[in-house]
């Protein structure tokens, strides 16, 4: 495995940690959601889904997960990104950012990334986990990517955020289907 987009590896302590706290076990399905630096478009998508999860009674058959390619330190989510997410009634506050390790994307029955890039990259440096990986938008039917807000204003913020929640609606069904539910 090429290791050149685990750049900032943490600790394997926490690795091992993070990958614990998912959960597992026969019939659990693991999704893992990325994007550039896990601090707006992936942890967004994390929050909705593990949203949708919990609305639909499913917390013990689907566990989420967000990591990011570019990661400097644990760094909480962009103001944008708390924003969009409290106007939606959820709580992003406690969200640190993680740099994508290959044990994350191993340990993934589901790999979504924001954009092409970001799959192309994943698959890659991972190249058995190909079969798993798909960009949210493919996995959703839809064609583009999810741009990245980092930096803009909060409509643009918003904007993405209810691309991302359009687009996880669109994934339900097979995401429930892979999880064993549908």
């Amino acid at each position: 495995m090429d290791g050149s987009i685990f750049v900032n590896m943490p600790r394997y302590d926490k690795i091992v940690a993070d990958i614990l706290c998912w959960g597992g076990g026969a019939g659990m399905l693991r999704v893992l959601l990325i994007c550039s630096g896990n601090t707006c478009r992936s942890p967004m998508a994390e929050t909705l889904l593990a949203d949708k999860i919990n609305q639909h009674g499913l917390a013990d058959r689907i566990k989420v997960l967000s990591a990011g390619l570019y990661v400097s330190g644990e760094n909480s989510a962009s103001a944008g990104a708390l924003a969009a997410m409290a106007r939606r009634g959820l709580d992003l506050t406690s969200h640190r950012s993680r740099q994508l390790m290959p044990e994350y994307v191993q340990a993934a029955d589901l790999v979504l990334t924001m954009t092409g890039a970001h799959k192309r990259m994943v698959v890659a440096t991972v190249p058995e986990a190909a079969k798993k990986v798909y960009t949210i938008a493919e996995f959703a039917e839809a064609d583009s990517d999810v741009l990245d807000p980092f930096g803009s204003s909060n409509e643009i913020y918003e904007k993405c955020a209810t691309d991302i929640s359009e687009l996880l609606d669109n994934a339900w069904g097979k995401i429930t289907l892979l999880a064993g539910k549908n």
